[in-house]
């Protein structure tokens, strides 16, 4: 698959942004001081606007409008389905069950490469298949 240097570059930043969240919060595997742990979500939403904005910055550099309209659209559709969810839980009562569950993959799908792998993947079938002459 050919990508352009910069694609890599992102995907080490999400790559190790996301196995430090796994290794502190989730899987436990380094022991996170206590202060940290009191500061999760502050955490996770910083990891998520990190990934966001790796991701925008690395996809204006391979110059495809609807690869950053794509990234963009998606994380701000979750993204505000969260701050919705939190405020709903905050201001009125606790999210029913069913929403509550939807959280936590929702957060996990935006701290992870995979959509950005995802991207990378479609972006490398579009150039593939360009006339010569339309190829960056």
């Amino acid at each position: 698959m050919n990508l352009p240097k910069h694609f890599w570059l992102g995907f080490w930043v999400m790559l190790i942004g996301y196995t430090l969240i796994r290794m502190f919060f989730y899987d436990g595997v380094l022991p996170a001081p206590h202060w940290l742990k009191e500061q999760r979500q502050l955490v996770r939403w910083g990891n998520i606007f990190i990934i966001y904005v790796a991701g925008i910055l690395i996809i204006r550099k391979m110059d495809e409008s609807w690869m950053l309209w794509a990234w963009n659209a998606v994380h701000v559709v979750l993204m505000l389905y969260l701050i919705f969810a939190a405020a709903y839980e905050y201001i009125i009562e606790p999210l029913p069950y069913g929403l509550r569950a939807s959280v936590a993959p929702i957060i996990e799908f935006l701290i992870s490469p995979a959509y950005y792998v995802a991207l990378a993947l479609l972006y490398a079938f579009v150039q593939k298949n360009k006339p010569r002459s339309e190829k960056n």
